[in-house]
């Protein structure tokens, strides 16, 4: 959790219930993080150039 930006000395306060719900939400947000990582990898193996261009720019305008 603190990886993940909490603070030390504020994890070893959380209740059980606490640490339950924080791991859980971190753990959707990766996977949600690596079904994009392989969208985006698949996109890049096998797309137009232009199309490409077009995706990192709206990326990075995000």
């Amino acid at each position: 959790m603190i990886a993940d930006g909490h603070q030390a000395a504020d994890v070893w306060r959380y209740t059980p219930r606490q640490v339950i719900g924080f791991l859980g939400f971190a753990s959707k947000r990766r996977r949600q993080d690596a079904a994009a990582a392989l969208s985006i990898g698949a996109m890049a193996a096998r797309g137009d150039p232009k199309e490409l261009k077009k995706q990192i720019e709206k990326l990075e305008r995000d």
